[in-house]
């Protein structure tokens, strides 16, 4: 029985001549040499197999075909290494809209496990105002002409063992002016003429 922690390399030696042909199984299937795994001579008597970085797929019983004859070689438990998830500090999590999110994360040094980019747990897919790039130990997401609702929420970086979130990103609508309109009334002018009534003459009448 061998257990170890994910992430772990598993050197195991057994005495086999290197003229042998020597094949390894997994829970009885072939498993194929690779950069995960390495079969190699060490003497003419031992040969070396080796396990890098242990993943909890590895987990099994492995036994070994020397000139087809099949030995039971070892019992193999992974450790599973916890994920931590952390949340990422930015200067404000308020931006207008139009405007411009740049995250930027550097690490100490390259990261062993590669990161994934996400924004509310989907993959980002760049394109036109969305870009991430990965400099060496700098990972950047920037969005461009931000829009509200659609590119609010958390942006994330995730490997197999560490996730990143941001807090979540609110994108302030920009103010909508009312419009005013203007409306001309254009008064009729209305001409009264009045015509004063004539005095009727008096007229006097003689007698006589």
């Amino acid at each position: 029985m061998q257990r170890v922690e994910e992430n772990t390399n598993l050197t195991i030696t057994i005495e086999a001549p290197i003229s042998k042909n020597i094949v390894l199984l997994k829970d009885g299937a072939h498993v194929t040499v690779s950069d995960h795994l390495h079969i190699k001579p060490l003497s003419s008597t031992e040969t070396e197999i080796e396990i890098i970085k242990a993943k909890p797929e590895d987990q099994g019983e492995y036994s070994v075909l020397i000139d087809n004859k099949e030995q039971p070689l070892m019992k193999l438990e992974v450790i599973p290494k916890p994920v931590v998830r952390k949340e990422m500090q930015l200067p404000k999590t308020q931006f207008n809209e139009k405007g411009t999110l740049t995250i930027v994360c550097q690490f100490d040094a390259r990261p062993e496990e590669a990161f994934i980019f996400l924004h509310n747990d989907q993959p980002i897919v760049p394109d036109s105002r969305v870009t991430t790039t990965v400099e060496d130990n700098k990972y950047t997401i920037e969005v461009k002409d931000l829009r509200p609702k659609e590119d609010e929420g958390v942006y994330t970086l995730k490997s197999d063992h560490l996730i990143l979130d941001t807090p979540s990103i609110t994108v302030v609508p920009e103010e909508t002016k009312p419009q005013t309109e203007t409306t001309t009334i254009e008064e009729e002018e209305e001409t009264i003429t009045i015509t004063p009534q004539q005095e009727q003459p008096e007229i006097q009448q003689k007698v006589g």
